[in-house]
C-alpha cells in the first residue's frame, strides 16, 4: 500500500454517491488522500462490497472514516447541545450501533481510524452527562479495538483543558484527537494555535478549516473559506512542525453550493501549498 507523505494535503469527502465517482472527485483536485464521511442513510454493508471493488488500483489512501448519525443539527447551540454526538440518551444505543457498522466498514477498506463528535463535554467532572460520555466514549474505543482501529474525537466543543481532562479519565490508548482549528473559533472554545500545542500528544489527525467567531448570543460561528477567517494558518502550521507533526493536512469546507465549495477547496489547496513552502514543509 501506498504511503501518505508527511503534511500532504488531502479532503474530506463522502460516500454520497457511488465509489467510482467520489474517488474521481477527489482526485479531480489533484489529491490521493481523504478521510471517507459517511452520512446516516448509508448502507455500510453494501457501500463496503461497492469501495472494496473500487479502491484497490484508485491510488487513493483513506485515512479515517468519519461518522454523521441522523438527527444532528448544527443550527445553533442549544441544537448542538441536544442533538449532536452521544450527550443526549436516547441516541445512544442507536449511535453507538451505527458506530460500530462505520467500524467495520472502515475494518473492510483498511482504515484505522473512525471519528466522530461525542457532543459538548461538560467541564465539571462531577456532572452526571461527564460520566455517562466517560462510558459512551470507553465503549467506543473498544469497539474501534476489536478493529485495531484508533477512536477519534473531533475538538473544538469544549476546551482543549477540558478535553485533556477528558481524555486521561477515559483511560484508552487508542482514544485519539482529529484536531479542528476552525471549530474552536466556531464555538468560542479557546485559542486553536495553543489548544493544538496543549493536546500534541493526542493529535492524530488534523482538519484544515476555517471560520469566523459567534456574532450573537447561543450562536455558532460561521465556517468560510480558508485564509479568509480567523485562524493563523501560517502559524499553525507552525505549531504543527514544532509538535512533531507528520499526518495529513485534510481540508474541510461544508458548503451547501457544489460551485462555491469546489472553488474553495482549490483556493484551500493553494493556500497550504503556500504556507507549507514559506513553513519550508
Amino acid at each position: 500500500m501506498a504511503n501518505v507523505d508527511p503534511m500532504e494535503i488531502g479532503l474530506v469527502f463522502w460516500t454520497e454517491e457511488s465509489a467510482a465517482k467520489m474517488l474521481a472527485y477527489l482526485k479531480s483536485f489533484g489529491l490521493r488522500v481523504g478521510q471517507l464521511g459517511v452520512p446516516p442513510a448509508i448502507d455500510c454493508v453494501k457501500a463496503l462490497g461497492e469501495w472494496k471493488a473500487q479502491l484497490p488500483g484508485s491510488g487513493v489512501i483513506l485515512t479515517s472514516a468519519v461518522c454523521c448519525y441522523e438527527g444532528e443539527d448544527y443550527s445553533n447551540l442549544e441544537r448542538v447541545h441536544e442533538s449532536v454526538g452521544f450527550t443526549t440518551p436516547k441516541y445512544r444505543e442507536a449511535r453507538t450501533a451505527r458506530t460500530r457498522e462505520i467500524a467495520e466498514l472502515a475494518h473492510g477498506l483498511g482504515i484505522g481510524a473512525v471519528s466522530c463528535h461525542i457532543g459538548f463535554i461538560p467541564s465539571d467532572r462531577k456532572n452526571a452527562l461527564y460520566g455517562e460520555l466517560r462510558e459512551v466514549t470507553r465503549q467506543l474505543c473498544d469497539v474501534c479495538a476489536e478493529h485495531k482501529q484508533d477512536f477519534v474525537l473531533e475538538t473544538g466543543q469544549e476546551s482543549a483543558e477540558v478535553l485533556l481532562g477528558f481524555i486521561a479519565d477515559v483511560e484508552r490508548s487508542n482514544l485519539k484527537v482529529n484536531f479542528d482549528p476552525a471549530n474552536m473559533v466556531l464555538y468560542g472554545s479557546g485559542d486553536p494555535i495553543e489548544a493544538l500545542g496543549m493536546l500534541r500528544e493526542h493529535v492524530l489527525s488534523v482538519h484544515c478549516k476555517d471560520g469566523r467567531s459567534p456574532v450573537g448570543q447561543g450562536q455558532l460561528g460561521s465556517e468560510c473559506r480558508l485564509g479568509d477567517g480567523e485562524v493563523d494558518f501560517p502559524a499553525f502550521l507552525e505549531q504543527l512542525k514544532k509538535i512533531g507533526y507528520t499526518g495529513t493536512l485534510t481540508i474541510e469546507r461544508e458548503e451547501p453550493d457544489l460551485e462555491t465549495k469546489n472553488a474553495d477547496v482549490r483556493t484551500a489547496i493553494e493556500r497550504l501549498k503556500q504556507w507549507k513552502t514559506e513553513a519550508g514543509l
